[in-house]
């Protein structure tokens, strides 16, 4: 089986509050190409961006979510249905009971077992204060939404920094949680999203991947091969993409 796994688009209602910056015909483009080579493609979380609405909570997400399908159907659609598997993340949380998106998911074709699961579980920030991140992301949003979209991405590109330091760090919470993975579901590879920084790992128990981000105008994701065991991070170069984080 040959699977692609791509994260954090970051789709918002409106271009001008989030950071997806593709054309939809160009991401559908990119997209037909992946369908061509992959029989299964998932998404690994922070497809959309739904915790940015004016009064935070469950109601807010949701017409967050359904003004994000709305500007761009096209793309909504094909996330829908086949090839795609979707899972949630911590900003499309809504997605686990709109959409019917699950916390993780296990493929296993030719005794390899691939686990996805978009790695927000073991941010250490969001496990012990997940209100106080929460309501960083909803503060961010609302600098976009008053005109201070570069402040928002001073705030957002430190996080980042940070997360991808201790994704790299042997006693890192994320390294941690993907090598336990390996063990609990007999598997080869852990693939995570949420740093936003493409990442290959390995460690004695398998591998753990980060799939980076395909926001910013990035078009980066994990290409597997179950049949030949490989695990390869595909970071092509887009003309006008732009770099938020060095690896």
């Amino acid at each position: 089986m040959r699977i692609a796994a791509l994260s954090d688009l970051h789709i918002g209602p409106r271009g001008w509050m989030d950071e997806f910056r593709h054309h939809e015909a160009d991401f559908l483009a990119f997209l037909d190409r992946l369908e061509e080579e992959f029989e299964v493609i998932v998404l690994v979380g922070d497809v959309f961006q739904t915790d940015h609405a004016m009064v935070p909570g469950r109601r807010g997400a949701v017409r967050h979510l359904m003004a994000a399908q709305r500007r761009l159907p096209a793309l909504a659609e094909r996330f829908a249905r086949a090839p795609y598997r979707y899972i949630h993340g911590n900003h499309d949380a809504i997605a686990r009971d709109h959409l019917g998106a699950p916390e993780s998911l296990r493929l296993e074709a030719d005794g390899f077992v691939a686990y996805f699961i978009h790695g927000h579980q073991f941010d250490p920030l969001f496990r012990r204060v997940e209100p106080l991140t929460r309501a960083a992301s909803w503060f961010t949003g609302r600098l976009r939404f008053v005109g201070l979209r570069a402040v928002a991405e001073w705030f957002e590109g430190n996080d980042i920094r940070i997360k991808h330091e201790r994704f790299h760090h042997d006693a890192g919470p994320y390294l941690s949680a993907g090598r336990r993975l390996l063990q609990e579901e007999g598997a080869d590879v852990v693939v995570m999203g949420h740093t936003h920084v493409p990442a290959r790992v390995e460690t004695p128990e398998g591998l753990v991947v980060n799939s980076g981000s395909c926001s910013v105008g990035q078009q980066v994701y994990v290409a597997i091969d179950t049949a030949a065991r490989s695990v390869e991070v595909r970071t092509p170069r887009i003309r006008g993409a732009h770099s938020i984080a060095k690896t």
